[in-house]
This record gives structure tokens, sequence and C-alpha cells, in this order.
């Protein structure tokens, strides 16, 4: 959802101080964040975010939208959109977009919940998630259940490892199970 193709020209910081606009489009409302991002919400929640000051946070764990608020106590916090939106302690975006906050995309979930839902890792060398080469040039399928990786077999071919990975996950992981 980055509106700027060239954001990282840009070398200078500036401090939002004024909430950013908020553009309704079928029913949706686009939030302008930080770094030419933008996060997506339905429009019956546009009175939870107006009038707050709105950033993106970009991680190894994603993309997310967050504000600052003050506690009882006068210290800042972070809070993050979902979070706002939901009132759910931990969040799932069902699509892996941490800016697409609209209600139907976002459920409660639990952190092993959370991360049945991951995208494939940038590092896998196999190309499929759950899949990795073994050193006899083999195709070693595991998957990770209650915290604990479980070996699903050895195969020739990384697709049918894969296929494999994709029928444990369907079994296990239920509709957290992401394959891809």
């Amino acid at each position: 959802l980055r509106t700027s193709p060239d954001w990282q020209a840009s070398k200078v910081r500036t401090r939002r101080t004024e909430p950013p606009s908020v553009r309704i489009v079928d029913g949706a409302a686009f939030i302008a964040l930080t770094q030419g991002y933008e996060a997506v919400i339905d429009a019956a929640d546009v009175p939870l975010v107006d009038g707050r000051v709105w950033r993106v946070s970009v991680s190894p764990g994603g993309v997310y939208a967050i504000t600052t608020v003050r506690t009882d106590a006068g210290r800042r916090k972070a809070l993050l959109l979902h979070t706002l939106i939901t009132g759910f302690a931990l969040v799932d975006h069902r699509d892996g977009n941490g800016l697409n906050c609209r209600r139907e995309n976002m459920r409660p979930a639990t952190r092993a919940q959370n991360n049945r839902n991951s995208r494939m890792q940038k590092n896998n060398r196999a190309g499929f998630k759950g899949v990795s080469p073994t050193p006899s040039g083999k195709w070693r399928a595991r998957i990770a259940v209650d915290g604990k990786q479980k070996t699903l077999g050895t195969f020739d071919q990384p697709e049918t490892a894969h296929r494999a990975y994709c029928e444990a996950s369907a079994a296990l992981h239920g509709e957290f199970g992401r394959t891809a």
C-alpha cells in the first residue's frame, strides 16, 4: 500500500504533528502514514482513529500503523492501529498485511496461531514453506507443533515435500495455516 515509489530518496525525517488525512472509498478508509505508506480500515472505524497522529512502524516482523498515547501515569506508550480497532491483545491479520486493519481481516489469536500464519522466510533455499534441503540432496518437510519441529519425511522433490507440509498444515493448523 506504499504510495510513493521513491520513498527512500528522502533522507530528512520530519515529525508529523497534525493528524493525517483520511479518504473514504466504498466503505474503506485510507489513512496516510509516514514514509509513503497507507493503512486501510472500515469507514465505520474512522471516529476511533480521527484526531490521532499515525506513523508507520517497519520491522522484520512486519509493517504496522502506530500512534503514541499517554498513560494515566503520564508516560508515552505505543498503540497499534489493529489493537485500537479490535481491542484484542494479540491480533492476526488473515492476509498477512499489517496495514490492512479492516475488521473482516483481523481475528484474535494466540502467539502460536499468529506464527502459523507467517510467511515463508526470506532465506528459504527450497522455495517452499516447511521444506529444506538435506546434505544427501533430498528434501525434508517439517512443521512446528506445540513449539517443536516435527519431521514429516524426506522426499526426492521439493514439490512433494511441500505437498506433505500443506496436508499437515491443514490438519494441524486449520484456518491459521499458511502454506506460501
